[in-house]
């Protein structure tokens, strides 16, 4: 084989791999949404912690409970397309990396909550576990599309 022929060979090979490795430096929309449920599932879960009880006396934990059991399908979608993420676009184990995600999203709210001082964070965001946790799917996805405009993912948008 010439060698202008074996650089024709790997010049072709990469044309055709590097689509899908700039695909996987980016997230579609399914995965975009899915790291912001499971960002919205972590910021309850610090309000939970760190509140303990609504502004009605009601036990936030039971209430973080109840929200997650009502939405366990679309939690486990939102881990499952994060999974099918990480196994083609990270290296590594791809249930250590949706690990290292949901610590990092945890952590972020933890944050906020130490930056406002418990008080304040309690008395803007304690009630929220009730209110999704009764929210119908379409308000917790309309809650979603508001989160994601307000703090955008991890990993920027494919197309932009």
């Amino acid at each position: 084989m010439k060698p202008y022929q074996k650089n024709s060979i790997i010049a072709g090979i990469i044309l055709c791999i590097a689509p899908s490795f700039a695909q996987a430096s980016c997230y579609t929309p399914e995965q975009a949404r899915a790291e912001h449920l499971l960002r919205l599932h972590s910021e309850l879960m610090v309000v939970a912690t760190t509140c303990r009880q609504g502004s009605d006396g009601s036990d936030l934990s039971a209430a973080y409970v109840s929200f997650t059991r009502k939405n366990l399908r679309a939690l486990r979608g939102a881990e499952k397309t994060m999974l099918a993420y990480y196994k083609y676009a990270a290296s590594g184990d791809p249930v250590e990396n949706l690990d290292r995600l949901r610590t990092r999203l945890g952590n972020e709210a933890g944050q906020t909550a130490a930056d406002m001082s418990a008080p304040t964070f309690c008395a803007r965001y304690r009630d929220d576990i009730e209110k999704f946790r009764a929210a119908t799917a379409a308000a917790i996805d309309k809650q979603i599309q508001q989160m994601a405009a307000a703090s955008p993912s991890f990993v920027k948008p494919c197309g932009k």
